[in-house]
C-alpha cells in the first residue's frame, strides 16, 4: 500500500491544477509539471502543495463521493432500491461482491493517499524552514496539515473499525495504521489507545498552531497586509481551520466515550463561534420562497465550520443523483414511503414545514424523492457551488443531544434538538416531534438522518447510536434491517495479506 502511495504523491501535488482548485488558487498559480525541488523552493509552491491535499481529499473515492453521499449513505440510508447491481450490493452489505471489494480497496487507498500528501508537505516544511518565512503563516500551514491528517485517519478508523470505544477491551484492540511520516515503510498497526494518542497529539498541536487563524478574527494587521496580501488565507471555511480542529476534537471525545468532556467542548466551541460571528443559521423562509434553484443555499454553507471545495462535484452528482433518466433507474433516491412515514410524516405540521424534507430539499420524482443537497450547475451562485460539508455547527447540537440521551436527560435532548429544528422552517420545533419522549435515542437518530443526508455524518451516528435505540415505530423493515446489520467495512484483501489484523 505505502509504496504505491509514496510513488504517486509528488505527481499529485504538482499536477492538481488539472483536477480542481483551492479557492481558485491552483488554477492561477500552478504549472502542471514541476520538479519536487522546484515546487518546494518557494512560498507559492508550498501553497500549491497544501491545496493539493484538499484536491486529493475531494476525489471520487474519498470525500467527493464515496465517503460522503454515495457509499457511506447507501449502506445505511432510507434509499429506494434501484436496478443497479452495485447499488443493490452496497445497500445489502454484500462485501464479498468483487465490485465492492474494489470499492473498499479504493476508499482505503484514497485515504492513505491524502495522508501521504499531508505528510509530504509537513516533511518539506520542516526540511526547508526558511522558504515560508512568516512564522504565523508557517504555523497555520503546519496546523492545517496536522488537523487534516487527524481528520482523515479518524474517519478511516471509524469506517474500518469500531464506531465508539466503550470499554477497556475496546481501547486494547488494534486500529488502522496511523501514518506520521513520509517514508516508504508502512506505518505500524497499534491499538486504539496508542493510535488515539497520536491522533490527539496532532490535533492538540494543530489547535495551538492555528491560534492566530484569520477565521477567529484575531489575525494581526501585519499578517493580513503582508502574508495575506494575495488572499491565500481568505475563505477559511473552505479549509481546515481553528474552529474545525476544535470540532474534530469534540468528535474524538465522543468516540472515546468521554461524554462530559465532549459536551463541555461542544458548548464552549458554540460560544466561541458565536463570539467570532463565524457562522449564521440559514434563512429557511427565504430558501422556500426563492424563485430559482440557483438561489438556494442547498448545503447550508453559512452554517459550515469546514467545507471541501470539489470541482468535479457536478459531474459526479449528475451521474448518480441528477441523471437524465426520468425513471431514475440508477439514481440515489430517498424512498418516498420511508420519508413520508418515518422521517417527514405529513400528519405532523412541523414535519411538513421542515425544509430538509418535501418542503424544499426533497423533490418528488419517479415515485420517490430526489435529494437536492448537491444541486450544482454553471449558473448556480458561485458562493454555494461545489461544496461538500465536512463539519456543520448543527452537529455540535446533535452531539450534545446524543450525550443528553446517554444521561437520560430528556429536557436537554429536546433543548438541543429544538435549537436545530427551529432553523429548519419549523414554526414550533417542540410541536409534533416525531416519536415520543419514550425514546430519546430515536429522536436523536431521526434528526441525524434529516440533518446530514449525503454528508457521511449519519453513517457514523447510526453505528454509534443505533445499537442503543431499540424503540422503532413505523420504520420500514427493509430500512431497519439495513441499519441493524451495519458494521465496519472489512479491511481490503491486500492489507490482510500484509499481516494487518481487523479487531472488532
Amino acid at each position: 500500500m505505502k509504496n504505491n502511495i509514496i510513488k504517486y504523491t509528488v505527481s499529485l501535488a504538482v499536477a492538481v491544477s488539472l483536477l480542481g482548485s483551492c479557492n481558485g488558487w491552483l488554477e492561477a498559480t500552478s504549472s502542471t509539471q514541476v520538479s519536487d525541488a522546484t515546487l518546494y523552493s518557494s512560498r507559492s509552491g508550498f501553497q500549491d502543495a497544501l491545496c493539493g491535499v484538499y484536491i486529493s481529499m475531494g476525489s471520487e473515492y474519498e470525500y467527493g463521493s464515496y465517503w460522503t453521499w454515495y457509499v457511506n449513505e447507501l449502506v445505511y440510508g432510507p434509499y429506494a432500491p434501484q436496478s443497479s447491481p452495485i447499488f443493490t450490493a452496497i445497500q445489502n452489505h454484500k462485501w464479498e461482491d468483487n465490485r465492492l471489494i474494489l470499492i473498499l480497496h479504493n476508499m482505503w487507498q484514497a485515504g492513505y493517499f491524502s495522508i501521504a500528501n499531508a505528510n509530504k508537505v509537513l516533511y518539506e516544511l520542516d526540511a526547508r524552514p526558511g522558504i515560508v518565512s512568516d512564522k504565523t503563516e508557517r504555523d497555520l500551514m503546519r496546523g492545517e496539515l496536522l488537523a487534516l491528517r487527524a481528520y482523515i485517519h479518524f474517519d478511516m478508523m471509524r469506517m474500518f473499525g469500531l464506531a465508539q470505544l466503550t470499554s477497556e477491551d475496546d481501547f486494547a484492540k488494534l486500529a488502522i495504521p496511523y501514518s506520521t511520516e513520509y517514508v516508504k515503510d508502512p506505518a505500524p498497526q497499534r491499538n486504539y489507545r496508542e493510535t488515539l494518542e497520536l491522533l490527539e497529539k496532532d490535533l492538540d498541536e494543530a489547535i495551538t498552531l492555528l491560534a492566530e487563524d484569520p477565521v477567529r478574527g484575531n489575525a494581526s494587521e501585519t499578517f493580513m497586509a503582508n502574508a495575506n496580501a494575495d488572499g491565500f488565507w481568505d475563505n477559511r471555511d473552505k479549509r481546515m481551520n481553528y474552529f474545525a480542529a476544535k470540532a474534530l476534537k469534540v468528535r474524538v471525545l465522543l468516540f472515546k466515550s468521554e461524554l462530559d468532556s465532549a459536551y463541555s467542548a461542544a458548548e464552549d466551541l458554540i460560544a466561541e463561534l458565536k463570539a467570532a460571528n463565524a457562522f449564521s443559521w440559514v434563512d429557511a423562509e427565504a430558501m422556500t420562497s426563492a424563485t430559482s434553484n440557483d438561489e438556494v443555499d442547498w448545503t447550508f454553507s453559512s452554517e459550515q465550520i469546514f467545507a471541501l471545495e470539489v470541482s468535479e462535484l457536478q459531474n459526479l452528482t449528475d451521474l448518480l443523483i441528477f441523471n437524465a433518466s426520468t425513471l431514475g433507474s440508477s439514481s440515489i433516491l430517498i424512498d418516498k414511503a420511508i420519508a413520508d412515514v418515518s422521517l417527514f410524516n405529513p400528519s405532523f405540521v412541523s414535519s411538513a414545514e421542515d425544509i430538509r424534507g418535501p418542503a424544499l430539499m426533497l423533490k418528488f420524482v419517479s415515485d420517490n424523492y430526489r435529494p437536492y443537497k448537491y444541486y450544482n450547475n454553471s449558473s448556480y451562485y458561485e458562493g454555494y457551488r461545489n461544496r461538500v460539508p465536512m463539519i456543520k455547527v448543527s452537529e455540535l447540537y446533535l452531539i450534545m443531544a446524543e450525550i443528553a440521551a446517554e444521561r437520560s436527560d430528556t429536557e436537554s435532548v429536546n433543548e438541543n434538538l429544538y435549537e436545530v429544528r427551529r432553523h429548519r422552517g419549523i414554526q414550533d420545533p417542540a410541536d409534533g416531534m416525531y416519536i415520543s419522549s419514550s425514546s430519546n435515542y430515536q429522536n436523536v437518530l431521526l434528526e441525524y438522518f434529516k440533518e446530514f443526508c449525503g454528508e457521511g455524518v449519519a453513517y457514523y451516528a447510526i453505528r454509534r447510536v443505533g445499537e442503543k435505540s431499540h424503540y422503532y415505530i413505523d420504520l420500514d423493515p427493509t430500512w431497519f434491517n439495513r441499519m441493524h446489520s451495519l458494521g465496519a467495512y472489512p479491511y481490503p484483501v491486500d492489507e490482510l495479506s500484509y499481516g494487518r489484523k481487523q479487531e472488532l
